[in-house]
């Protein structure tokens, strides 16, 4: 009887120590130009950048995409270059996102953020002590919960097309 315990015991700790991982962390940091990054994460939990460890893009013409299905997922960037494009692409609950061009040139950014799911937090600074001359974003939120957003943009131009559904009904 002992020894089926331990055996018991031994399949239980062989079998989660064979669990897969549920989460994966992605630090970057680039420098120089033409730049261009597909990001995809699966699951839940899954980090690019923290505010310690931030991800840091910096060049001109740059070009990303970052894809993130599950829950309790955060991207957090800071992206310096004169000219960027960048799509992100949000699937699941609770979800942050904290994007900066805080320094250097920011003078023609088009961001593209699409949140489907519940709780997202998103705030992008854009040109906060740069030079931010031009911004044409649009960000389109699809939920049942409440969200956070927060768009600063200081610059002489900024187009930005907000769309925000959920259970309270539409604003945009």
């Amino acid at each position: 009887r002992a020894k089926m315990k331990t055996t018991i015991k031994m399949l239980l700790l062989a079998w989660i120590c064979a669990m897969p991982a549920m989460a994966n962390d992605i630090y970057i940091q680039q420098s120089g130009d033409n730049l261009d990054l597909d990001i995809t994460q699966d699951g839940q939990n899954n980090v690019i950048g923290t505010s310690g460890t931030a991800v840091s893009l910096t060049g001109d013409s740059m070009t990303f995409a970052i894809t993130q299905t599950g829950d309790a997922n955060v991207i957090s960037a800071t992206i310096n270059g004169d000219t960027y494009t960048g799509t992100i692409n949000l699937t699941g609950g609770m979800n942050t996102v904290d994007l900066t061009c805080a320094s250097g040139n920011c003078d023609n950014v088009t961001m593209t953020i699409n949140v489907t799911g519940d709780s997202a937090d998103v705030t992008v600074n854009l040109g906060s002590t740069a030079d931010a001359s031009d911004f044409t974003g649009t960000i389109d939120i699809t939920s049942a919960a409440t969200e956070t957003f927060t768009l600063t943009a200081n610059g002489t131009t900024a187009n930005v097309d907000i769309d925000i559904t959920n259970s309270l009904g539409s604003i945009g």
